[in-house]
């Protein structure tokens, strides 16, 4: 072959290969939202002692793959009253950045943070503001929303529907486009929810689903569009109460123990990307010092996996929040060791069934 030949020849083989890399389209695997170099991954979001008495953790992805959690403790130490402190984890980062206080609510104590990022991409904070009268507690339910994904608040909003009732799980969005935000009252030991249709613009007033036998609802929606709700239970025979509505949270049927132990103590679920549905709770009648993982195939009605993400002896480890991020990791935070700091663990389905990762 002549060199004008080797030379034309290889000037279409490039031009062939330009096409088909231009016209072919190629996967390009994704990235975990945040360095995470072996699975299962624990850390806790500050160090013991920084921030006293730390409880009941909220966590929540924001667009680009940055991680945002809230939890209540008291301002300084010595102080009676709790405020609502939050901290990041970057995309990328090793570290979480130093705790801050994003609200204090005047002559209350502010306690179990809940956080919600709308389909708009709003970041709600609902919250629960507490005042004692002579040994009486007045509950009330406020909520804000940030615009910059927790960098600045707008207005408080005081939620006088929700007057006795109080949150702690997040809110889910159906799959026709309304909000359901979990309810429980301590006054009678019951659960309920409020339904948005409006994206949390206005709320309903709070439906009950379960009357004197648990609070702290958890709620899934199930491939059939049902609803699926544990609560925590601290009664006999230990076992978290389950109800099920089939009318998008409007009625609840079904209120019976499920096969989920409770030793009295918050517990949550999600349903994840692959339709599986992902459990944190303490799987004792009786202990609080661990706290476990579990996995249900079949939404909910059995849990054939479970693992343990925390144990120590003598100690507490409650309260946990969930979420999958972007690129379907589990991310759960937990009070940690009596309140000492905020515990965050990551993982997978995979280490969850013990399947080699």
């Amino acid at each position: 072959m002549t060199i004008k030949r080797r030379v034309i020849s290889t000037l279409a083989g490039l031009f062939l290969a330009s096409v088909i890399f231009f016209t072919i389209p190629i996967n390009v695997a994704a990235e975990p939202v945040n360095a995470y170099h072996k699975l299962p991954h624990k850390e806790l979001v500050f160090e013991p002692g920084q921030v006293i008495s730390s409880h009941a953790p909220a966590i929540v992805e924001l667009p680009g793959g940055e991680l945002f959690v809230a939890w209540y403790a008291p301002p300084e130490r010595g102080s009676p009253k709790t405020v609502i402190w939050a901290a990041r984890k970057p995309v990328g980062a090793d570290k979480w950045t130093k705790p801050l206080i994003i609200n204090e609510t005047p002559g209350h104590s502010d306690k179990n943070p809940v956080l919600f990022l709308g389909p708009d991409k709003k970041l709600w904070l609902f919250w629960v503001a507490e005042t004692r009268w002579w040994k009486i507690v007045d509950n009330k339910v406020y909520a804000r929303v940030s615009m910059d994904f927790g960098h600045t608040w707008g207005e408080i909003h005081d939620l006088k529907a929700f007057s006795g009732f109080l949150v702690r799980a997040n809110p889910i969005t159906l799959k026709d486009g309304q909000t359901i935000l979990p309810l429980y009252t301590d006054l009678s030991t019951s659960s309920a929810v409020s339904i948005s249709r409006d994206g949390g613009l206005t709320w309903s007033k709070p439906i009950y689903m379960l009357f004197l036998f648990g609070i702290q609802p958890t709620i899934i929606q199930r491939s059939d569009l049902s609803l699926f709700a544990l609560t925590r239970t601290g009664m006999w025979p230990r076992l978290s109460w389950q109800a099920i509505s089939y009318n998008f949270g409007r009625s609840w049927k079904k209120q019976w123990v499920s096969n989920v132990k409770n030793p009295g103590c918050s517990l949550v679920m999600i349903k994840l990307k692959s339709g599986n549905v992902a459990l944190v709770f303490n799987d004792s009648k009786l202990s609080r010092e661990g706290i476990s993982i579990a996995l249900s195939h079949d939404e909910g009605r059995t849990w054939p996996y479970v693992r343990m993400i925390e144990f120590k002896s003598g100690s507490i480890n409650v309260y946990p929040s969930i979420i999958q991020d972007g690129v379907g990791l589990i991310h759960v935070v937990y009070s940690y060791d009596c309140r000492q700091s905020i515990a965050h663990f990551v993982t997978d389905e995979k280490w969850i069934e013990g399947r080699p990762l």
